[in-house]
């Protein structure tokens, strides 16, 4: 199923999920929530659609494990419902484009999303899911070089925006009234993206892949105000 359709699925949840009981002490600690989640993750490989020029046959982006880390700002609509706004930075190396590589090469991410949560404590534990969606704004660089002045700049760098979505799921512990600490599991995908690589030398270069999705496991910290 793709990604697209999980988060059908889920907003479609939000709509028909019956109204849950008021409980005081569960927004007794205030209706902003805050939450900052680090981990590792896990990225598909995705396959090369162009290399300095449309191409039928490029292989794939050999993307190895990294790792991820967000920060995100809500607020209680309902005693369950949560809208909010997340800035996330994710981090892969790039192994090989293709069957041609280069030391020291990277992809990263920066994504600006807008979530609808979902969650209900039940005790002490808090499950919750959430989706959304924003931009994606990815650097793709390729090894270093040492100037004057000890100045480092990539041999090659190029940018590209597009747009990301994401569905995550998680349970956390409550350890006071206003902060739970848990797990959480998160999978975003963008859509096809495109890089404009300049090279240090002058030249450039076109690379350009599809679609590209990435797991992630993390640590979460949640606190409301």
């Amino acid at each position: 199923m793709r990604p697209i359709r999980l988060i059908a699925c889920l907003l479609s949840a939000f709509v028909t999920m019956p109204a849950l009981a008021h409980d005081p002490s569960f927004l007794a600690a205030g209706r902003w929530n805050f939450r900052f989640d680090m981990g590792g993750n896990m990225p598909s490989d995705p396959d090369v659609t162009e290399f300095s020029g449309p191409i039928s046959q490029g292989g794939e982006m050999d993307l190895t494990s990294g790792g991820q880390f967000a920060a995100a700002a809500g607020y209680h609509l309902t005693p369950w419902l949560i809208l909010e706004g997340e800035l996330g930075v994710a981090y892969n190396n790039v192994d090989s484009i293709g069957d041609w590589s280069y030391p020291d090469s990277g992809l990263s991410h920066l994504l600006l999303m807008a979530n609808l949560v979902i969650e209900k404590p039940i005790g002490h534990f808090v499950p919750f899911a959430g989706a959304g969606i924003g931009g994606d704004f990815s650097y793709l660089s390729f090894g270093n070089s040492y100037g004057y002045c000890w100045g480092w700049d990539p041999d090659g760098e190029g940018r590209d925006t597009v747009l990301a979505y994401q569905v995550f799921v998680g349970l956390r512990y409550r350890i006071a009234d206003n902060c739970s600490l848990g797990v959480m599991y998160r999978y975003f995908a963008t859509d096809d993206q495109h890089w404009d690589v300049d090279w240090w030398s002058g030249a450039d270069f076109d690379v350009g892949v599809d679609s590209i999705g990435v797991h992630s496991v993390s640590l979460v910290f949640s606190a409301s105000f």
